[in-house]
């Protein structure tokens, strides 16, 4: 796009009949490609008045007394092919092509394709890193510059993971999102969360859930959650997903193990422990279960006994 106020925007034009190689760059302004009453792209059917304004369908069927919004004309409104076949012939590439995306698709098909692109940038969330980039380049990214430990998911779906304070990523085989384990170290013990980092933020797809089992303390805790979607760009979502007490955990300074198994979601879902609904049943063998009634406890702390 031009610098300044120019609203234009280079694209490629296909002339019909005209192969690939015959292809113009040339610049437009993007009114000129926009509706003007909504000023969303023009995408066929394209209606003109009898001046020759264009107006989009939706705005079309809006138009009641057959006035045109432009030049206060009573006309009927008749297809424009000539405009519609502009409009299909304007090849714009994706806004993420920095980051590896190749697509190139129609101007007004533009917003919708980048709205769900894989290649669009997901952030570093560590602090004061303005690092962003693709899913994989991130991993990357998160594993060299910040020696982020990561493990492979198995087939199982089901992995044991040795977590430390501070970031450690999950990654599955052949797909262009991974999973991030979160654990701070606070006053009452360990603090556990997990994201699904992905482009396009969604409803949750997918449901953990985690298990940790220490037979030198008899203690052994689990949890099920639904795994939010980010793309990190306001850093790591807030909330924690499980809460290990301290005293109740055995730490040999390498880690605290972890089991943990990703899937598709249940027809129920477990709130992150900052909620305030109470969590379903889950089945547990031997363990402890500690319910904390002091006020003066962290919010994030004070849990349901289930």
């Amino acid at each position: 796009m031009d610098g300044g106020n120019s609203s234009k925007r280079t694209i490629e034009a296909l002339p019909e009949g005209e192969s690939s190689a015959m292809r113009l760059n040339v610049s437009i302004e993007v009114k000129t490609l926009d509706c003007p009453i909504c000023f969303e792209p023009l995408r066929p059917p394209i209606f003109q008045c009898s001046v020759g304004h264009c107006i989009c369908s939706s705005c079309h069927d809006k138009q009641l007394d057959k006035k045109c919004h432009l030049c206060s004309d009573r006309t009927s409104f008749k297809r424009c092919f000539a405009m519609e076949h502009v409009v299909q012939s304007v090849i714009s590439p994706c806004s993420n092509a920095k980051y590896g995306c190749t697509e190139k698709v129609t101007y007004y098909q533009k917003e919708e394709h980048e709205s769900a692109c894989q290649t669009a940038p997901c952030f570093c969330p560590e602090s004061g890193c303005g690092f962003a980039g693709s899913t994989k380049v991130l991993l990357d990214h998160l594993t060299t510059q910040h020696k982020c430990p990561f493990t492979a998911l198995p087939d199982s779906y089901t992995a044991s993971l040795r977590l430390q304070p501070g970031l450690n990523a999950l990654r599955c085989t052949e797909t262009s999102y991974f999973f991030l384990f979160s654990m701070a170290s606070e006053p009452f013990g360990h603090a556990i969360s997990v994201v699904c980092v992905q482009p396009t933020v969604t409803e949750p797809n997918f449901t953990c859930n985690m298990k940790y089992d220490c037979t030198m303390t008899s203690y052994c805790e689990s949890t099920s959650c639904d795994i939010r979607s980010s793309s990190l760009s306001d850093g790591l979502p807030t909330g924690y997903d499980l809460i290990l007490p301290k005293g109740k955990i055995s730490d040999d300074q390498k880690g605290i193990m972890l089991t943990a198994n990703i899937r598709r979601p249940l027809s129920f879902s477990r709130p992150c422990l900052r909620g305030k609904a109470p969590a379903p049943a889950i089945t547990r063998r031997s363990c402890l279960v500690f319910d904390i009634e002091d006020n003066d406890e962290p919010e994030s702390f004070r849990r349901y006994r289930l």
